[in-house]
């Protein structure tokens, strides 16, 4: 029944209700009501008595206007003596005499009834089936519904819970009928329910981890990587309750009835022809999508996404932060790098869709050049040193130092610190330019070879030998088993004294460890072997005093002692 029609014309059968009317007017009777007057407090309807019947407005709230002058429709006569003497008759409880047992049948025999949605009211709503009856917020639908208001107006089936005739009470749910509805069309559904089918379904609810689909009774689970190709980062940005949309079924489990359903399946795979559409060196816009700390993510098309890596987002900051450049929704020039259609991988630029300080590098930058920098990052195998013009150079652990074995740039540089370096090589194709440090002295290795006599100071000791200074910034090494002494040493200490004066024999130059090895013992053996030949090359021999130095002959201009 339309809400704004008399109720007599849709809900009732004028003839069968007259047909039941009292032959005279009194208490109970059903008669014909014609419409007299529309007064603020009701209406004044001719019953065929000397008194126009009264009919409180409240009885027509479930219309959107009550009956105007004129018409006509069934009421029933409840007091003869009425409020200031008007008959009063009620136009409700006549519509409910009438449809009572026909709602009543319909409970017993467990079948629907279509009712309209006249107002909202706390904790349901009411419905119009013939009468009034009262659905509950719980039973309008089979999960919970947050407005209620929005049904006011439409036509539901529904089923008769409870009956009270002495109240005069009906209470009807939806949600019964539904779940029978559903039921049935389950049943069907599942029979013949396998992978690879497509439905066309109804979005019943969002998620945080997806949405439910009805396929025909029956719900499955759109899980979010299973709705787009493209990146998903809010479902109700892309699906909506009550939403009509076509899925594939993925997987069904029939022993825990589980469907997992998909909707991007139906759709070509975004990756298919990529390398054609996105070639390498192409220039084109796309959306931030996410930010991480090795870099950006961008959608260059639903379902493709190349990576910004934290390198290719400045010439100048090769440790940029890419927080510090991008932010996420944010849409942005990108020159493609390389596209791996297997991987699902695209890699993309930043700083390449501006000027290059590359292509300039090897003429500010020739070999030997001797520039000033500034640290800018220290690793493990050395330290990168931004130049003048921007870009960055590196200097390795082992273009630091001849003589020193560098463990970590730490111990001779830090972050910050401006060092003059020297150019070794440069690569503008390979972004790539080497410096030195060491490079401003001549390496002292040249200077020797195993054989040579050196002399020094012990610096230090070791607990297998002592560390000698041979010239500045060059050390050599005196094994313990090299130092003289009649005894078996324990410690250097035992046979050196720091600040001492030595003289040795090289006996190995080991380039890489950059360690010079000495032997003391093998000089003094040599000293001997060297006299003893020069004893056996004089005729005469050699006395005592000359072995000892005791024999020179005295200098003829000194005094005598």
């Amino acid at each position: 029944m339309a809400m704004n029609e008399v109720p007599v014309k849709e809900d009732m059968n004028m003839e069968q209700l007259l047909n039941e009317a009292s032959p005279v007017n009194e208490v109970g009777a059903l008669v014909t009501a014609y419409v007299v007057d529309v007064i603020p407090q009701g209406l004044l309807v001719d019953v065929g008595l000397k008194v126009e019947g009264f009919i409180p407005l409240s009885e027509f709230r479930s219309l959107l206007q009550p009956p105007q002058r004129g018409e006509s429709f069934p009421v029933l006569i409840k007091r003869i003596d009425g409020p200031e003497g008007h008959p009063l008759v009620s136009w409700r409880e006549a519509r409910e005499r009438v449809h009572w047992n026909r709602v009543l049948q319909a409970k017993e025999a467990q079948a629907p009834i279509e009712g309209t949605v006249v107002r909202q009211v706390k904790g349901g709503l009411i419905l119009d089936i013939g009468l009034e009856g009262f659905l509950p917020a719980s039973q309008i639908d089979r999960r919970p519904v947050k407005d209620t208001k929005a049904y006011i107006g439409q036509k539901v089936q529904v089923m008769v819970l409870e009956m009270d005739a002495r109240k005069g009470n009906v209470v009807v749910s939806r949600r019964q009928f539904l779940e029978k509805e559903a039921s049935k069309k389950q049943e069907d559904t599942l029979k013949t329910l396998e992978a690879g089918q497509v439905y066309t379904g109804t979005v019943t609810s969002l998620s945080s981890f997806g949405a439910f689909v009805d396929i025909g009774g029956v719900e499955g689970l759109l899980r979010i990587p299973d709705v787009s190709w493209g990146r998903v980062d809010k479902l109700s940005d892309v699906l909506s309750v009550g939403q009509t949309i076509d899925v594939k079924v993925l997987k069904y489990d029939p022993a825990a009835r589980k469907i997992a359903l998909g909707r991007k399946q139906l759709l070509p795979p975004p990756w298919d022809g990529v390398e054609e559409r996105f070639p390498a060196g192409r220039r084109m816009s796309g959306r931030v999508t996410s930010l991480t700390d090795f870099g950006a993510f961008v959608e260059l098309e639903p379902g493709v996404e190349g990576l910004i890596h934290q390198s290719e987002f400045s010439w100048k900051e090769r440790w940029a932060k890419p927080q510090d450049f991008l932010q996420a929704g944010q849409t942005v020039e990108v020159q493609i790098l390389s596209v791996s259609r297997a991987e699902e991988k695209i890699a993309l630029s930043l700083k390449r869709v501006g000027e290059n300080p590359w292509e300039q590098a090897a003429q500010l930058y020739t070999l030997g050049t001797r520039v000033k920098g500034t640290v800018t990052h220290l690793v493990s195998f050395g330290a990168f040193v931004r130049l003048p013009n921007g870009i960055e150079g590196l200097l390795r652990t082992e273009d630091i130092s001849w003589t020193k074995l560098v463990h970590h740039p730490k111990d001779w540089v830090s972050v910050g610190q401006e060092i003059e370096v020297i150019v070794l090589e440069v690569s503008p194709s390979a972004e790539r330019i080497s410096l030195g440090l060491k490079q401003f002295h001549e390496d002292p290795f040249v200077r020797f070879k195993p054989g040579d006599i050196k002399s020094g100071k012990v610096a230090r000791f070791t607990d297998f030998g002592a560390v000698v200074e041979i010239e500045p910034d060059v050390e050599g090494f005196v094994h313990l088993s090299e130092i003289p002494s009649e005894q078996k040493l324990n410690h250097p200490s035992e046979g050196l004294a720091i600040g001492q004066a030595v003289t040795a024999v090289v006996t190995k130059l080991q380039r890489k460890s950059k360690r010079i090895d000495l032997s003391i013992r093998k000089y003094e053996h040599k000293q001997e072997r060297d006299l003893l030949k020069r004893y056996q090359g004089r005729k005469e021999g050699v006395t005592l005093g000359e072995m000892t130095d005791w024999g020179e002959s005295p200098d003829p201009d000194k005094e005598p002692q």
